[in-house]
């Protein structure tokens, strides 16, 4: 008989893991609705005069902070990055997005294709796939930018989704080939004797049953899109198509910025990650473990 874990064993490390996820999430909550005079003052409590949403205010409306308009007021704490924001959610969003549906209206049939069938060159192209992610970025950055280039792409949306979305799709199919492979060939050869085409075995078959496993993948394409910087900031143009990431790059370098506008920034551009975790933490969930819980 299997035993059990300590329970105080279990009980500290997810303490620690708590800790180290949730906490400077809320270590920026707390920044963001604090004064500066508060949170530079170790001799006055956090919350001593109360929340402070005109960081807030500033970044939705450009309207600033009382503190700020005083004659001696420092306004080089007060950054115009801050109030890119918004529009650069927007940017990432649909950014994000586009890349995640791209990814598995493209990586989905393939993964199907290199799990269920035999072709030449199959080994050759997958291990092709597969390894492609272990070039350094930065290696492609200049290449990827003069092929862009010429296509007129550079400084627009379009550009930020088609390389995002090769750079998540080895991801894509490696991952939905593990599970397209772990499909029973029962079910398949079932298909064949109903007279199904390969597309319509793909679609009425493999398809709703991986559809967990198609809600997982498509998340993590969607973090890794939102998440990532460094094309992002190079194919990039104005404002108008910045993601979240470049513009919170900017307002980070910035030495004088208010630690409250900063965490303020900080945490509305992760508040929409969190939201989209918990409207899909049942596909994460049931389609990393499915593997793993049957057979």
């Amino acid at each position: 008989m299997q035993r059990g874990l300590n329970p105080f064993l279990t009980f500290l490390f997810a303490t620690l893991i708590v800790m180290f996820t949730g906490g400077p999430v809320i270590l920026s909550l707390i920044g963001s609705v604090v004064p500066d005079r508060i949170l530079l003052d170790s001799s006055k409590a956090l919350f001593s005069e109360g929340l402070n949403f005109e960081t807030y205010r500033y970044v939705f409306t450009g309207q600033l902070p009382d503190s700020y308009l005083a004659e001696t007021a420092n306004r080089a704490m007060i950054s115009d990055a801050a109030r890119q924001v918004p529009q650069s959610l927007l940017n990432s969003g649909i950014i994000a997005f586009s890349s995640m549906v791209l990814n598995l209206l493209i990586g989905a049939p393939a993964a199907y294709v290199f799990a269920r069938y035999v072709f030449p060159g199959k080994k050759l192209t997958f291990m092709f796939l597969i390894l492609s992610p272990l070039v350094p970025a930065v290696a492609l950055v200049t290449p990827v930018y003069i092929m862009l280039q010429t296509l007129g792409l550079v400084g627009t949306q379009a550009g930020i989704i088609l390389v995002h979305t090769a750079k998540a799709l080895p991801f894509t199919v490696l991952i939905l080939s593990v599970f397209f492979r772990k499909m029973p060939a029962e079910i398949f050869e079932a298909a064949v004797l109903d007279h199904c085409s390969r597309f319509q075995t793909f679609w009425r078959i493999a398809l709703p049953l991986a559809l967990p496993s198609v809600g997982a993948t498509g998340l993590f394409a969607f973090m890794l899109s939102y998440s990532e910087y460094m094309f992002s900031m190079v194919l990039s143009g104005d404002a108008a198509t910045r993601p979240v990431s470049v513009v919170m790059a900017a307002l980070a370098r910035n030495t004088d910025v208010s630690w409250s506008l900063l965490n303020t920034a900080i945490f509305i551009a992760i508040v929409p990650t969190l939201v989209l975790v918990v409207f899909v933490w049942r596909f994460v969930v049931e389609g990393l473990l499915s593997g793993a819980v049957k057979g």
